[in-house]
């Protein structure tokens, strides 16, 4: 006979099988492949040539694969729950998320990584504080045959980055065309957008999506400091800033073409200057410079932009007023005055008349009269000194008839010149005056121009303005004539005067 551990544990086998094999499973195995069978071994497990070898299940696990998100910083649990593990090991490894090695984890109980921030809790892997090289694939396995894995994802989410592909500070010729181009990294994919620190986008907008921004045929209007901005919603926004100047010619405004004065006045004489690099200014008169002492300049900020801030940004945007001052002036002053500016792209200059001479006048009565045979003009006018004079002209302003009923052409000029006492509008230099014409024919359109003079001289004359007489009578004079001829005529004078009106309105 064997052994006695042998004789019992085949008397187990035969009395109490269900003891001996709970969770094992039977293998047929061929007798010719193994030793003779053992005496004794019942039919339940001996027949038809084969006995069953008893072996234990595999282990299985208890999770479904999945994917999990979680932001920077926060901690995850990878679990690898199992049934049956026997005495398998489980082994854990890592894939990463962009390719690269694989990584060793843990085997069983013990872990393998010398990342602290990783542990081994009852078949978890529990990772704390999230970084983005973590993403990838986590992998449970058995080293058995078959093979026995789950696999999990992880997708660690994170703020965005920016960085700027062009120069943080570019200066460049007017009529450039530039592109700005950034590139941003961030979990999710994050969504650049584009904006100026000094206020709308050259194309109007607040700011525009992509991953660049193109300028073209830039002036000093486009000058800058442009922000490209990523965002993915998860923590703060990230942006880079770059920054435009644009090198161009002079350019020159003046805050007055016209400067009207008289002697002992103070006048300033205005020029706006723009240009970079930034322009020298000269003033000449008749071809000669004018002495330095006689000039200012000061930085010059467009209306609203009295705030410091605003200030701040829109430095690059403001001019340069240069200010040329004569003090007592005199009659000898009178004349025009040239500012010129010039930098290494070009040069540029700007007239101003210094005069005593009044403005042409503005005619400001209503086109309609409501006399028939007279009409009563207002017009204003500016002047350092009192308007002394006026000329008015004014003729018939389009065809007519005669009293032998033929067509004739539009009258002559007719002058009227008068010594005026013109009312003050305001106080400044503003004068009203009024002036009644008389013997005008009825329903007649007329134009008219008129100047005015002080003690230096005439002014320009004002713009023709057009103006007719009284027309209701010319309807009753059309409905009451005895003579048809008469009437046709008159109607179509009238038609003529109508669409005369009309081309005029």
């Amino acid at each position: 006979m064997g052994s006695p551990q042998l004789v019992i544990l085949l008397t187990l086998l035969v009395l109490a099988p269900e003891v001996i094999l709970k969770g094992t499973h039977r293998k047929p195995v061929p007798l010719g492949s193994l030793a003779p069978p053992l005496a004794g071994l019942t039919k339940d497990y001996y027949e038809a040539g084969f006995y069953y070898e008893y072996e234990e299940e595999p282990p299985s696990f208890q999770a479904r694969s999945q994917t999990f998100t979680v932001e920077v910083g926060q901690s995850v649990i990878i679990p690898c729950d199992v049934d049956n593990i026997g005495h398998n090991k489980l082994i854990i490894k890592k894939f990463a998320a962009h390719g690269g090695k694989e990584r060793l984890l843990a085997v069983g109980d013990e872990k393998v990584t010398r990342d602290r921030r990783i542990s081994i809790e009852r078949a978890r892997l529990v990772i704390s504080h999230a970084r983005p090289r973590d993403a990838g694939t986590f992998l449970c396995f058995f080293d058995i045959d078959p093979p026995v894995q789950l696999k999990h994802t992880l997708d660690v989410q994170f703020a965005p980055t920016v960085r700027s592909l062009a120069p943080p500070e570019q200066h460049v010729p007017k009529g450039t065309t530039i592109t700005l181009e950034c590139r941003a990294q961030g979990n999710p994919e994050p969504i650049i957008r584009w904006s100026r620190q000094e206020g709308p986008l050259p194309s109007g907008l607040r700011s525009e999506q992509g991953q660049s921004l193109t300028l073209e045929g830039v002036d000093r209007h486009v000058e800058g400091t442009y922000l490209c901005t990523a965002d993915n919603g998860i923590g703060e926004s990230a942006s880079a800033a770059m920054t435009i100047t644009v090198e161009y010619p002079p350019e020159i405004n003046t805050e007055k073409q016209v400067v009207r004065t008289g002697e002992g006045d103070h006048v300033d004489l205005v020029c706006l200057v723009h240009g970079r690099p930034e322009p020298d200014v000269t003033w000449t008169r008749d071809g000669h410079q004018l002495p330095d002492t006689d000039m200012d300049t000061q930085l010059y900020l467009p209306d609203g932009q009295d705030n410091a801030h605003e200030n701040h940004l829109n430095l690059i945007h403001v001019a340069h007023r240069h200010t040329l001052t004569i003090k007592n002036v005199t009659e000898r002053d009178f004349g025009p005055y040239m500012c010129i500016a010039e930098n290494t792209h070009g040069q540029k200059s700007a007239t101003i008349q210094m005069t005593g001479l009044p403005k042409r006048p503005i005619i400001t009565s209503s086109p309609i009269g409501g006399e028939s045979s007279s009409y009563t003009l207002t017009w204003e006018t500016e002047s350092y000194y009192p308007i002394t004079e006026s000329l008015i002209k004014y003729r018939k302003a389009h065809l007519g008839w005669s009293s032998n009923r033929t067509m004739v052409m539009a009258g002559a000029w007719t002058e009227v010149s008068q010594k005026v006492k013109p009312v003050k509008v305001r106080e400044g230099m503003r004068y009203a005056t009024t002036h009644t014409l008389q013997n005008l024919e009825v329903a007649t359109d007329y134009l008219t121009v008129i100047r005015v003079r002080n003690k230096y001289g005439w002014s320009a004359e004002s713009e023709h303005f057009s103006f007719s007489t009284k027309k209701a009578m010319a309807v009753l004079q059309s409905t009451s004539s005895s003579s048809g001829q008469e009437a046709i005529s008159v109607s179509m004078l009238l038609l003529l005067f109508s669409v005369f009106s009309l081309s005029r309105m």
